[in-house]
């Protein structure tokens, strides 16, 4: 799956949505067709799913280091 930008003037694809399209999303061959939006839809694509799933933050070697350093001396002891 990937997004990109539009290279031709298509319009958007969500219904009622009378901009031009400025992103496609494809699935590789699982749909059709790509799914083209416009910003405004993107941004309101990303609040719904933002509501439902949350990214994780990615854990820093830093803390990682820390986590090491009070196993060894858990083991020391």
């Amino acid at each position: 799956m990937k997004i990109e930008e539009c290279k031709h003037r298509i319009k958007c694809d969500f219904e009622g949505c009378t901009n031009l399209a400025k992103y496609s999303f494809s699935t590789k061959g699982i749909l059709r067709r790509e799914l083209a939006f416009c910003e405004d839809c993107m941004k309101g694509m990303f609040e719904c799913f933002s509501k439902i799933s949350v990214p994780k933050a990615v854990e820093t070697p830093f803390k990682l280091n820390k986590r090491l350093k009070r196993s060894k001396d858990e083991k020391a002891e």
